[in-house]
């Protein structure tokens, strides 16, 4: 029995003792001749075009699938059985156990996707048939690719589209039907406005008939109006003619008498100014007289304010200001009493 399907040539196994290597060796390699005992069925099985496979055949790609699988299976009991060895046997143990799974992993994938086929078939079928199914109900319904029509049969299927094209076929002829009863609502509409627009026509020439003879009857009364307010008019400036007349005589009357009393006023009002006047002077000769012995300290007492101006000096903007107040204000009392 050959077993050159697998080559336990791992490095790890170049690293210990070749007594050691060769019993690991020997651990698994019953499960190497395991796997190339089922090389030849396996090789055969995946030769079969797909095409060809049977319902028999599948349960052969399972048979086998599950022999193969005990390969690994017998492969990880081993592995965890060595595993109490040192480090580096342990390391040469998954190595091998690595080499073998991946050796198997790949065979069990391809027969378990044989084995699986007629179920992949059926998706597929039921993928293409939920495709066909869903346009031809698309012109019918909006949300036919969101429904699960493959799990229908093909008679569900046919009542399920009869049902939604009768559908839209009653709103079609619904949608129609209220079509053409609008059209026939506005046409009434439209002749009933036809006929108060003429009814409304006929109103306003007869109002414009009354509105003639009432224009006629106004410009008459307004005339006649006219005339009247033109004599009271008339009237009312002889009236006012003769009141103004009596109104200006009486008001040169009362200025003859304002005038003289305002001619008797200021002649008093000169008088008493003229007393004040007297009085002012006296007293401003009387304080001169007096300020005389005290010039010397006033000119004192501004030479004073002045010095305050210049004396004090200040680093902040803010008391920079304020002593130019100070200053502003000091010559004004400066000038107060230069007066």
């Amino acid at each position: 029995m050959t077993t050159e399907l697998v080559k336990f040539d791992t490095p790890e196994l170049q690293v210990i003792e070749k007594s050691k290597a060769e019993q690991i060796k020997a651990t698994f390699e019953p499960m190497a001749e395991m796997l190339a005992e089922f090389e030849e069925r396996y090789n055969k099985l995946m030769a079969i075009p797909l095409e060809e496979i049977t319902v028999d055949l599948t349960k052969e790609y399972k048979r086998l699938r599950l022999d193969v699988g005990r390969v690994r299976i017998d492969t990880g009991k081993a592995k965890d059985k060595a595993k109490e060895y040192l480090k580096l046997e342990d390391k040469a143990i998954m190595g091998i156990h690595n080499i073998l799974v991946w050796a198997v992993k790949e065979k069990e994938d391809n027969l378990k996707e044989r084995e699986n086929y007629f179920e992949i078939q059926e998706q597929k079928r039921l993928e293409a048939l939920q495709l066909e199914r869903a346009e031809k109900l698309a012109p019918y319904v909006e949300d036919s690719h969101e429904r699960d029509l493959s799990k229908f049969a093909d008679d569900e299927f046919e009542a399920l589209l009869t049902m939604k094209k009768k559908e839209q076929e009653d709103r079609i002829a619904a949608e129609k039907k209220a079509e053409e009863e609008r059209i026939a609502k506005e046409k009434a509409e439209a002749e009933e406005h036809e006929r108060i627009r003429k009814e409304n026509e006929q109103l306003r020439k007869e109002a414009e008939e009354r509105e003639k003879q009432a224009k006629i009857e106004a410009e008459k009364r307004a005339k006649e109006e006219r005339e009247r307010q033109a004599k009271a008019e008339a009237e009312r400036k002889e009236r006012e003619e003769k009141e103004r007349k009596e109104r200006e005589a009486y008001e040169a009357k009362l200025k003859a008498e304002r005038d003289e009393k305002e001619r008797m006023q200021r002649e008093l009002e000169a008088k008493a100014e003229a007393e004040r006047k007297a009085k002012e002077e006296e007293k401003a000769r009387v304080e001169a007289e007096l300020n005389k012995g005290d010039a010397a300290k006033v000119t004192d007492l501004i030479a004073d304010l002045n010095a305050l101006k210049t004396k004090y000096s200040f680093k902040s903007a803010k008391n920079q200001k304020m002593y130019v107040d100070v200053s502003a204000l000091l010559d004004k009392i400066i000038n107060y009493i230069e007066k």
